[in-house]
This record gives C-alpha cells, structure tokens and sequence, in this order.
C-alpha cells in the first residue's frame, strides 16, 4: 500500500513541470481583469495586467502591450490615483500609434480626456476628447462615437452648461441607439439624472437613474452601481429628505469600500457628513469628516497637477516630433511621386506624339490610296464604258448604215432594171431618191465620226451667233425626206428675229437626231413638231411627237447606252445628251402614253453674249 502511494506522489511531482510549462493564454487573462475591474477589485485587476504585459512584453506583441498598459491605467484610474493612470495612458498611446493602430489610439485619447476632466483641466479634457472623436468618425466606429459624445456630454456638465451637456447626452442615445452597448447607456442615464438633478428637476433626474441602476445592476458594474447610489442619495439630500439620502449612501459605502475606489470613497465620506450633520447626528458627522480627510484626495489632486502638465508636454513633444518625421516621409514619397508622375508625363507625351505621327502617317496613306483606287475606278469604268461603247458602235453600226444602203442599193437597182421603162418624170424621182438614200447615208456616216471625234480630248464648242429661225428650218428640211416617207408633218415654233451665241454644229447634231428619233417612233399620218423659246438665261429646244409614248421605266435610261437597241433606235439620244453636256445644258423628257413624247433641250446664254441680236 505504502509504495503504491509513493508511486502516486512521485507521478504528481513528476508532472508538476510539465503542468507549470502549459502557455498562459493572454485573452483569457485579459478577460479575468476585465471581470475584476468590473467587480471593483482593482489592485487584482493590476497584477493580471501587469501578467499579461510581461507575456507580451516576451513575446514582442505591440497590440496586447498597449491592452495590458490601458487595463493598468483604467484600473487606476478608478481607484483615483489619477497620475499613475495619465502614465500608462500615453505609454499605451505611444504603441497604438507606433503601429497604426487608429481605433485604440482613439480610444486612449478618449481616456487621457476623461481623466483631466476628473482633474478640471477642462481644456486638456475637450482637446483630447475631441481628437478621440475625429478618429473614430475616421473610422466610422458608432459604437465608440456614440461613448464619446457621451463623455463630451460630462465636460459640459462639469462646467455647468446643462444645455449643451443635456443635447449630447440625448444625441448619445437617439442619433447613436442602435449602436450604443449597455454600459455606455447605463452611464448616458446617469448622466441625464445628474444634470436634471442640478437643475433641480429631480423627478426627470430619478426617472432616468433608476432604468440606469438597473443596468449596472445587470451587468453587476460594482463601480457604477456606487455612483448611481450616491447621485441618488444627493438627489434626496437636497429634496430635503434626509432619511432616504441616508439609506442611499449607507449603501453606497459599503460597495465602495469592497471596490477600493479613493474618489468615490471621498465623494461616500463627504456625502453621509453632510447627511448627519442635516439629521442632526455630529458624532458620525465628525467621524466621516475624519476620514474624508484622511484620504487628502483634495491634496494629492494639487500637488500631481505639476506631474500631469509634464506628461501631457511629453507627449505632445513626441506627438510633433512624430508629425514631423510623418511629414518628412511625406515629403520624400510625394517628391518620389512627382518624379514619377513627370516622367510618366512625359512617357504619355511622347506616346501620343509617335502615336499621333503614326496615325496621321496612316491617315495619309489611307487618302492617297483611296483617291488612287478611285482613279482606278474611274479609268475602270472609263475601260468599260469604252468596250461597252465599242460593241454598242458596232451594232449601231450594222443598223443605221444597212437602212440608208439598202435604200440606195434598192433604187439603183431599180433604176438599172427598169431604166428604158420610166418616162422622164420617174426617172427624176428615182434619182432624187437615189440622191436622198446616199445623203441619209452621208448623215448616219457623220453622226458616227462625230461622236468617235467626241470620244476625242480637246473636243470643245466653237461658238458664235446663230439665227434660231434659220437653224430650225435647216433641221426640218435635212429631215423632210424621211417624214415625207411616212406621210408625217413636221411643224416648226418659233418666234422670227433673235439669234444666240453658241456652237451651231452641235445644235444641229442634237436637234437633228432628236427629230429623226421622233420620226422614227411617230405612226404615219403624225406630227412632229419643233419649236424654241428664250428666257432671261437660258434658251429652250423641244422636239414633239404624237407617237404611242414610252414606257415610264423606259425613260429612266433612255440616254444610255443600255437603252440603245439596234433594232429600233441608234447612236441619236447619245449624241444629244452629250453634246448638250458639252454646251453646258440639260436635255429631259416627258412622255404620255399614247398622246406621245416631248425631248427639252435648254442651253444657258453665255457672258458676253448680249440679250438678242436681230438679224437683219
């Protein structure tokens, strides 16, 4: 039995080293002080943060250093040793601000202005509390903005401006509800009762301290629940109901002296003083004024002002030395920055200008290679208009020269076989016919060259004056002949005595066609009528007939060489438009399906041409 224990004991103490080397995790101490603040055991709360900086202390964690210097300061910042809580204060600002750490340096400076708002260094508490607040709306933080305005609340309240304090306290929990934590509410609602208390509207002030008791008391806040006590007590004190004053701080000394808070233990004496001396009670008076004195809270609040002044102007001195090297770095990445943006600059500007050289380059060969594919076209199509006007010739040419042979073919062999048959009379005609046929010929002949002379360069008008009247008589008598044969009238309109300047030539060439295509299409026993009319500047040929008129999608193209049909008409219309083109003139057409068709030519007058020349 004995060596079964002594195996046992000699396990156990085998193992205690390897139980005493399990780590230590931070969180969990961190929480454990949080429980004893909260508890108000504050010298334990200490000594676990003092743990937990030692651990991170070894293990090079700036976050938890400064964590573990802010649970040391809040600490004693609650027991009221104010100077010791300044200390740690900046020391943890210093690490959150070594590491950027902008949420926690927020709220450092939010506790370094609560406590000189403790002190009544109300300037340095604005300040600070102020920058808190720039650095969570930076952060857009609600929950720490709605806990600071809280706090700027309270530094109004300190100095007596109840309004102001009043309409931060209420923005805590209206603009910021749904972010605000019951603590921060608990401590809104006894700040509310506090100023309702000081403008001696006590029934508002008890109806806002009693929900906030009831938080503390829920998150069983041993510190708030002795402050919501006292201000409650004093609110009795000065309703003049002293008992119930009495009941309030009897209670808020005994949490108080659990908790080990020097100001608010201070603030308990003073409070049950004033509570006996008003029920008339002077020995108890006399033994809390006893130790209401002892504490020397009062004292030790002026002699650590000197203390106070000097960390602040540590800090600050570092603060601006730190400004300065941000600054400086500043400087340099901004030089760096602009040396690049230059350079970048000026890798853009050459960019664009190679790029801009580069595309006008392009641009430029893009135009001349259209304006050479477009001379290609032309001269393409010129080719094709050429070989198209080559065939159409050739056809033209079997047709138009094979009637004026033929006829002339026709009559001398008439004339051989029957030559001692016809009396005199006969043979006359005969040979006029003869003589008419080899004319037509000589005319079809010459409307060929002269179109092949068009085709030619340098083919220009030869201008001068002409009688119009003679002109039009000399058209219906070079087509008098053939009307003749078919038996149908040609009419000439035309008002005697004005001549214009132009190319007679090629109005005869136009006029002459353009009356032998009437004739052609006009029925026997028709009309073809030719007249002229002159404007102020233009002068206006129409050829007339009563022939069965042309089709509509016939007249589109009718001076085309696809409209040209060797078996029906020749190279007239052609030759018409072209030479008109050439006066400088239009031609156009207008025709009714069985009433017939109507050819317009109109040719401008010319500069020097005067308004009309009679003939004498």
């Amino acid at each position: 039995m004995r060596v079964v224990f002594v195996s046992i004991i000699l396990i156990v103490v085998a193992l205690l080293p390897a139980a005493r080397a399990q780590p230590v995790n931070p969180d969990s101490l961190f929480t454990l002080a949080g429980k004893y603040r909260t508890d108000g055991d504050f010298n334990r709360s200490i000594a676990v943060c003092r743990q937990c900086l030692s651990i991170a202390q070894k293990n090079k964690d700036s976050l938890r250093i400064g964590n573990a210097l802010i649970g040391i300061g809040i600490a004693n910042d609650k027991k009221g040793k104010y100077e010791e809580a300044l200390e740690y204060y900046f020391k943890a600002l210093k690490v959150y601000g070594n590491i950027g750490n902008q949420v926690k340096v927020g709220g450092t400076l939010k506790n370094i202005g609560n406590t000189y708002r403790v002190l009544q260094r109300y300037n340095s508490a604005s300040s600070f509390l102020l920058q808190a607040l720039a650095v969570q709306q930076k952060e857009k933080d609600s929950t720490r903005i709605a806990n600071i305005l809280n706090d700027i609340g309270s530094v109004y309240y300190d100095q007596d401006s109840c309004a102001k304090a009043l309409s931060y306290f209420k923005r805590t929990i209206t603009a910021f509800n749904a972010h605000v934590t019951d603590e921060i509410r608990a401590n809104v609602l006894n700040n509310i009762g506090l100023t309702y208390a000081k403008l001696k509207l006590y029934g508002e002030a008890l109806r806002y301290y009693q929900p906030g008791l009831a938080l503390m008391q829920k998150r069983n806040d041993q510190y708030g629940i002795a402050l919501v006590l006292g201000n409650t007590g004093d609110l009795y004190y000065n309703m003049n109901n002293f008992s119930k004053a009495l009941e309030y701080h009897l209670q808020n000394l005994a949490i108080v002296q659990k908790i080990n808070s020097n100001e608010l233990l201070q603030q308990s004496y003073n409070n049950l003083k004033r509570t006996y001396l008003a029920l008339g009670n002077y020995k108890k008076a006399y033994e809390y004024q006893q130790g209401e004195m002892a504490i020397k809270d009062t004292i030790y609040k002026k002699q650590s002002i000197l203390n106070y002044e000097e960390m602040q102007a540590k800090y600050q001195a570092e603060k601006s030395q730190q400004e300065i090297m941000l600054l400086q770095r500043d400087n340099q990445i901004a030089t760096i920055e602009l040396t690049n943006q230059r350079r970048t600059k000026y890798f853009l500007l050459t960019g664009i200008a190679l790029t801009l050289i580069l595309a006008v380059s392009l641009y430029r060969s893009y135009i001349n290679k259209k304006r050479v594919n477009q001379e290609l076209n032309h001269l393409n199509n010129k080719l094709a208009e050429a070989n198209n006007s080559k065939v159409k010739l050739l056809s033209i040419i079997t047709h138009d020269l094979r009637s004026p042979v033929s006829s002339l073919f026709n009559f001398l062999q008439l004339q051989k076989i029957n030559s001692g048959k016809l009396n005199k009379e006969e043979r006359e005609k005969v040979d006029r016919n003869i003589s008419q046929s080899a004319e037509n010929l000589l005319e079809a002949m010459e409307d060929i060259l002269i179109w092949s002379k068009s085709q030619m360069e340098h083919f220009t008008p030869v201008r001068e004056f002409c009688d119009v009247d003679e002109l039009l008589d000399e058209i219906i008598h070079l087509n008098s002949p053939f009307a003749a044969s078919k038996n149908i009238m040609l009419k000439k309109e035309v008002a005697s005595g004005f001549s214009f300047y132009t190319d007679p030539n090629f109005i005869k060439i136009i006029l002459r066609n353009l009356v032998s295509n009437a004739i052609k299409f006009t029925p026997p026993a028709g009309m073809v009528i030719l007249a002229s009319v002159q404007h102020n500047q233009v002068i206006d040929f129409s050829v007339k007939d009563t022939g069965q008129g042309i089709e509509p999608a016939d007249l589109k193209n009718i001076f085309e060489w696809n409209s040209i049909r060797s078996d029906s008409s020749g190279l007239g219309l052609k030759l018409a438009r072209e030479f008109t083109e050439k006066l400088g003139g239009t031609i156009s057409v207008t025709s009714q399906k069985e009433q017939g068709t109507e050819f317009i030519v109109s040719i401008p007058r010319q500069k020097n041409e005067q308004d009309s020349r009679t003939i004498q």
